[in-house]
């Protein structure tokens, strides 16, 4: 796709332009402890786990019966739920509207402040606390004329820590599962508005009028870190298919989502914002997501991360090509940075990679006015 770098002077957001803080400046901020008590909302939804079960019949709803497991070490039960021939199924998918990039979503009014939003009840740390390295030095693959290989998206040394986080904004950060079979990653902007890459949804399994996406947020070894509970699938998506045209771009591979339960009610959510091409060079950003990789549990942290550089189309897309270290999963997580005390804004989701002629291996993600737009159009159309 022909594009062009983007040139823009100011945009009213976040403080009129306001820079982002740099990592350094974090550690110099003191962490704001919660006031408020827990909802009883999360109390409910972190000591519960709900099932969904598709019956056979419409005799009613199906009588689960508890008992306690025999021989097995502490208090563990057992609750059976007759179930129809499904089993236990996914909340699937409604709508799902595929953009094109000469057709933005319309009927957005906002004066380009996207602000984020912390509950009361969480703690806000500017830095998180990350778990020491399970990491194993990997003995290199070697090839057929005796080079060595490494991991795809890894750029030298791979920063990554894992983390083990609840706090905000950390906590709203999340996996996603899908019924296509593979996983990506994905982070809260709105009370039920969750947001990730295009590529992420199962478009093919959309056509085919069977779909489900499932949410969780702060995923840590097959759990929620916030409660067992603590998830949502997905209702209706809009967001840009990378089969069709217009969706195939990395400046257009984003998606936004509507979740069956207000997440972001009890979590709180991100703030949006643009990113400048001034800012190029800046080791700024922090990425996370959940890769495929065999020593995490939890989500993937990096910070410090850099953008080479921005380009752009008149249709709203920026393509931000970056040196973050970026492996299969980690598609759809958010980029982003503190712009002032308590104010996380995204400026883009992780799309893909390529070898850039000037800049050699380097990382996509995708961002833009029409990213902000979209989570704009999502918050006031998906209450």
């Amino acid at each position: 796709m022909p594009t062009q770098k983007q040139m823009v002077s100011s945009l009213n957001f976040a403080g009129n332009g306001e820079r982002p803080l740099m990592p350094s400046e974090l550690t110099q901020l003191r962490p704001v402890l919660a006031t408020g008590e827990r909802p009883a909302e999360m109390v409910e939804r972190a000591s519960r786990q709900r099932i969904h079960v598709l019956t056979d019949s419409d005799d009613g709803p199906p009588k689960p019966e508890i008992g306690r497991v025999e021989g097995a070490d502490g208090n563990v039960w057992h609750v059976d739920v007759p179930v129809g021939t499904a089993g236990d199924v996914p909340l699937p998918g409604r709508t799902a509207i595929q953009g094109l990039r000469q057709e933005p979503l319309s009927g957005t009014d906002h004066d380009g402040d996207v602000p984020p939003h912390r509950p009361d009840w969480l703690d806000l740390f500017y830095v998180p606390r990350v778990l020491p390295s399970r990491r194993q030095k990997q003995k290199p693959i070697s090839r057929l004329d005796g080079d060595g290989t490494q991991l795809r998206w890894v750029i030298g040394p791979d920063n990554r820590q894992e983390l083990n986080e609840t706090s905000w904004p950390w906590g709203c950060v999340g996996k996603i599962f899908t019924s296509a079979g593979w996983t990506g990653s994905g982070a809260l902007v709105g009370r039920r508005v969750l947001l990730t890459a295009g590529h992420v949804v199962p478009w093919a399994d959309v056509a085919a009028g069977n779909w489900w996406m499932r949410f969780v947020p702060a995923h840590y070894n097959g759990t929620s870190l916030h409660g067992a509970g603590v998830q949502s699938y997905v209702s209706d998506v809009s967001g840009f298919n990378p089969d069709l045209a217009g969706g195939e771009t990395a400046a257009y591979d984003r998606a936004v989502c509507r979740l069956y339960e207000p997440l972001g009610d009890q979590l709180g959510f991100f703030g949006m914002g643009h990113y400048l091409p001034a800012w190029n060079g800046q080791s700024w950003w922090t990425n996370m997501g959940y890769p495929y990789i065999y020593w995490l549990l939890g989500t993937s942290y990096e910070s410090g991360i850099s953008v080479h550089a921005a380009y752009s189309d008149i249709n709203g897309g920026i393509e931000c090509l970056h040196y973050g270290d970026i492996t299969p999963g980690a598609s759809g997580g958010p980029m982003f940075a503190f712009f002032g005390q308590g104010n996380p804004r995204i400026i883009a989701v992780q799309s893909s990679d390529n070898a850039d002629a000037s800049a050699g291996m380097v990382n996509y993600a995708a961002g833009g006015p029409g990213l902000v737009d979209d989570v704009v159009w999502a918050r006031q159309n998906w209450a």
